[in-house]
């Protein structure tokens, strides 16, 4: 159920406009192609600097340079020694930048979650609508569940510092709503305390022009799994591990889309058998590894909806994949396009693998529903549809 918010419900014929914000391009980016064209988007504030040449329209003028350089050099030189708390300081730069370039002449305003605290202050005492848009679970849940599975590994620091959580949550209350991409994650926000009123369901899509489902299968080739979420702890790098190697194939290869680095090389060594560790790279790539695949595997911890899920789907692969990856969202009640595999279990993981190797055709004919799901619901322009109605209903008038 949505909420009305009186202040802002009107009889005028007037389109609303529509403001967004994302530290990069991500699903606001979407968001703000589709509204562009519906001549409803106000103004989109990113981090990107070069948008002709990153894909993005030439119109998306407002870019935080600095933050675009502060968050690469975090991202690629700094990670791995300062943790999250320089992603912290890159939301908190975004958000005194984003206060003080914003233009007011909005009806709505979206910002994705951890940067907008200010913001978002300001736009209430305006009048505006507001919407955080989280991409994930409840701070406190993610926090918990990362945490419990860092200490298995003897890792005591947690994912986020608590500044950053302390943040986060406070945008959760000031905000008048919370738009979140699964049923798992709306779930985890009511057990954390927020009001159901609050939340906003719009999963996320897949460009759907470049992962197109492969047409066949070739028994000849080793049956072959893919995990594109790099050796990471949250995704279920250690359950895989333990899963591949307790089944010991010497026929099967798993596909692991990774950069190893010195923090995460204790996964995979010794070595296992049938291990490729592949680079990845840009979307057509992307496709046709996965169209060279049998079946995509998540064991994660915590996601919100994984878009790899849905891109690997669209290509035609079974997915074997937690709840916790929002999958729940995606799947076919009843009828699921693979295997739902409960959270830390090594031996249900290995149970879905066997099964998806043992019958080959069978594991193609479930990829090729997962495809038709991925094709017929989960387009870019369903998502973006999906948020034209919340926000139609929030504002209470038609937009475009």
């Amino acid at each position: 159920m949505i909420a009305s918010s009186p202040q802002l419900m009107t009889s005028s014929n007037t389109p609303p406009g529509i403001t967004l914000a994302a530290h990069d391009f991500l699903w606001l980016g979407e968001q703000a192609l589709y509204f562009q064209k519906r001549n409803a988007l106000r103004n989109f504030y990113s981090t990107r600097v070069r948008p002709e040449i990153e894909g993005i329209y030439p119109q998306f003028a407002h870019s935080f340079r600095l933050g675009h350089y502060a968050y690469r050099v975090w991202q690629m030189y700094l990670q791995q020694r300062i943790g999250t708390w320089g992603y912290l300081q890159v939301c908190r730069m975004f958000d005194y930048w984003l206060r003080s370039v914003i233009e007011w002449d909005t009806d709505l305003l979206t910002v994705l979650s951890g940067l907008g605290l200010n913001t978002f202050h300001a736009a209430k005492k305006r009048g505006i609508m507001t919407v955080v848009d989280c991409g994930s679970t409840h701070t406190d849940f993610q926090h918990r569940i990362v945490l419990e599975e860092f200490k298995r590994k003897g890792i005591t620091k947690p994912l986020f510092p608590k500044a950053y959580r302390d943040r986060v949550r406070a945008e959760f209350e000031i905000a008048d709503y919370i738009q979140l991409p699964s049923d798992f994650v709306i779930r985890t926000f009511i057990e954390n305390g927020v009001d159901p009123k609050k939340l906003l369901l719009a999963p996320y899509g897949a460009n759907l022009d470049v992962f197109k489902p492969k047409s066949t299968f070739d028994e000849t080739q080793p049956f072959r799994v893919i995990c594109p979420s790099g050796i990471n702890v949250r995704k279920g790098a250690r359950v895989l591990a333990e899963a591949w190697r307790k089944l010991n194939w010497q026929n099967a290869e798993l596909v692991w889309l990774a950069r190893v680095t010195p923090q995460n090389q204790h996964f995979i060594n010794p070595p296992m058998p049938g291990l490729r560790i592949e680079p990845g790279g840009p979307h057509p790539v992307l496709a046709r590894i996965y169209r060279s695949c049998d079946a995509f595997v998540l064991p994660s911890f915590e996601e919100g909806l994984a878009r790899v899920l849905v891109e690997a789907a669209a290509c035609g692969l079974p997915l074997i994949v937690t709840p916790n990856t929002g999958a729940e969202t995606f799947f076919t009640p009843g009828n699921p396009e693979g295997w739902l595999i409960p959270v830390n279990d090594v031996d249900a993981l290995c149970e879905a693998l066997i099964a998806a190797k043992a019958d080959r055709k069978k594991t193609f004919e479930l990829g090729q529903r997962a495809a038709k799901r991925a094709h017929a619901e989960f387009s870019w322009n369903n998502y973006a549809k999906k948020v034209e109605a919340n926000y139609e209903k929030i504002l209470g008038r038609k937009i475009g």
